[in-house]
């Protein structure tokens, strides 16, 4: 839990930072801008989410495009129902319906599957945002006085409602979302999910300053920033992290390599009888085993850990000779047999009642010895590409594979 949890900080911090730092610098924000940068103003967003829909394309993901799409609609709106004078629309009605569309469309898109932008499913997404923009416009030239009743009923008459202009219903809407966005990003811990929870943080913050354009154009740039960071950074996590133990993959240790000086040993790490216990308790107790070694190898002293592959990882130790880094290595591997993985019953009670009966006769976790064995070589003057020094570690681990196991060899 305490891992998951620090992945969740560690995915929401810089879009957090971001969005509260846009809220402490909202008076500086008000201001006027220079007039060179006020003439590209306006065509900001537009370059954002640009990019924003290519690289959704590129990654195939659907639901941000249709997000990227829905936020260009809201800008473009805007400008031309909100922020034009000159046109005569019902104001209030075109601003709550134009509102209202958040909610509906970042839910819709969330809970809505990947299935792809150009089949039958994203071509239906399409379809819908455009039926929405039809309704909207329809209603705009005929107004329906029930409609605009409920769009603006008004059942709580506290002062905090009066701070925005987004009616009660529809600000019911944008909790309800936001909720239902934020607990699965509790649950995941994703980097897109998160994207998506700021990004709508910061519409629903633009549509509250929409009488306010500069401002309101400004936390739109932000709503869609913050979605085209959270593509980018997934992008790179898958390519160099591996996504089971979070470690970073092998195309990173590739990467780390050439940056290392002189000096430096590699040490290639296997978990001992590994196929054994995957025949025996299944992939899925085996995935557990890899996620309890990695937690441990993450805390290894001197070194930076890597997923190799399959139950192999590899530990660099920079500016460390082999003896250093053999004491290291000796202390990870004393640590990893005494941290036993507790297996837990699959038919432990689910209830306190249910435990207290069986408590006496029925055993929760049954304790299993996990240990590992450890190849290390050291770059040489007969070892000086880090390919050779790899496969000197690897020779060495299949010494300590010989030798009887849970140890380290060089």
């Amino acid at each position: 839990m305490a891992i998951e949890i620090r992945k969740l900080i560690s995915v929401s911090l810089f879009p957090a930072v971001i969005l509260l730092a846009s809220y402490f610098f909202i008076p500086q924000l008000s201001k006027p801008l220079p007039h060179t940068l006020n003439l590209i103003f306006p065509y900001l967003p537009f370059v954002i989410f640009l990019t924003g829909m290519i690289l959704s394309w590129i990654f195939h993901h659907s639901r941000e495009f249709n997000l990227f799409l829905l936020l260009s609609i809201i800008y473009i709106a805007l400008d031309n129902y909100i922020w034009d004078a000159a046109l005569k629309v019902d104001r209030q009605l075109a601003y709550l319906l134009l509102v209202s569309l958040i909610p509906i469309n970042y839910l819709f898109n969330f809970i809505s599957r990947e299935k792809g932008i150009l089949n039958q499913y994203g071509v239906r997404r399409f379809l819908i945002l455009a039926l929405q923009l039809y309704a909207i416009s329809w209603l705009l030239e005929h107004p329906y006085p029930l409609l605009k009743e409920f769009i603006t009923y008004s059942q709580f008459k506290y002062e905090l409602f009066k701070l925005t202009h987004i009616s009660q219903p529809i600000l019911l809407a944008l909790v309800i979302t936001g909720l239902v966005v934020l607990v699965r990003l509790i649950q995941t811990s994703s980097i897109l999910v998160a994207g998506i929870f700021f990004s709508f943080i910061a519409i629903t913050t633009a549509v509250h300053f929409s009488q306010q354009p500069q401002l309101a154009t400004i936390f739109i740039i932000i709503a869609g920033l913050l979605m085209l960071m959270s593509i980018i950074i997934n992008a790179y996590s898958l390519a160099y992290l591996d996504e089971l133990t979070n470690l970073p993959s092998r195309r990173a240790l590739v990467q780390m390599i050439s940056t290392l000086g002189r000096t430096y040993s590699i040490a290639m790490v296997d978990v001992d009888h590994f196929k054994k216990f995957n025949d025996k308790y299944g992939h899925d107790i085996g995935d557990q085993v890899l996620k309890k070694l990695a937690s441990q190898l993450r805390q290894v002293r001197g070194g930076k850990a890597f997923r190799y592959g399959g139950e192999e990882f590899t530990v660099l130790f920079p500016n460390k000779n082999l003896h250093e880094a053999k004491l290291f290595c000796d202390e990870l591997c004393k640590n990893v047999a005494n941290s036993p993985f507790m297996l837990r019953n699959k038919k432990r009670p689910r209830t306190r009642q249910e435990n207290g009966k069986h408590k006496k006769n029925q055993k929760q976790s049954t304790p299993l010895k996990i240990t590992i064995s450890i190849g290390l070589a050291e770059r040489s003057q007969d070892l000086l590409k880090a390919d050779d020094v790899i496969k000197q570690a690897d020779n060495a681990l299949y010494k300590a594979k010989n030798n009887g196991r849970n140890q380290v060899a060089v």
